[in-house]
């Protein structure tokens, strides 16, 4: 296991500009496998994920 980084941006409905860019740190066994877990965080409402990369 290895750890990515997933880094996110969330806009709350209403605000014209969204919000920070974050980042989310999650363990998988490849880069695929990683982008794969960040698509299902994404189902989320207003969550846009800008990149997925290696720790």
């Amino acid at each position: 296991m290895h750890v990515y980084i997933i880094l996110f941006r969330y806009h709350i409905a209403g605000e014209k500009k969204p919000g920070p860019v974050r980042q989310f740190r999650i363990y998988a066994d490849d880069l695929d496998e990683a982008r794969r877990e960040a698509q299902r965080y994404a189902n989320y409402p207003n969550i846009q994920i800008i990149d997925v990369r290696p720790a």
